[in-house]
């Protein structure tokens, strides 16, 4: 199982909460036990793992910039800038 960071964001209220589970989408499921359905639209999920984080890691990004990041976000960033 793979640990994630998941984070809910609704206004100026943010939550980030850790769980475990084998797929990213699974984690999903799971959060919704945790966070409001309001805020449901607006989760994220974020894993040390993830193997774009991993190449964005190895071309000198900030451990403060990918902590903000998205697994989404760093496979966005991937594409941007090429690296994929």
């Amino acid at each position: 199982m793979t640990e994630y960071k998941i984070k809910g964001q609704s206004g100026t209220v943010e939550q980030v909460i850790t769980l475990s589970a084998e797929t990213p989408e699974q984690v999903l499921e799971y959060a919704k036990k945790y966070f409001p359905v309001r805020m449901h639209d607006q989760l994220s999920v974020s894993s040390d793992d993830n193997e774009y984080r991993e190449l964005l890691r190895k071309n000198g990004y900030p451990e403060h910039v990918l902590a903000l990041f998205s697994d989404e976000d760093c496979e966005g960033d991937c594409e941007a800038v090429g690296i994929v």
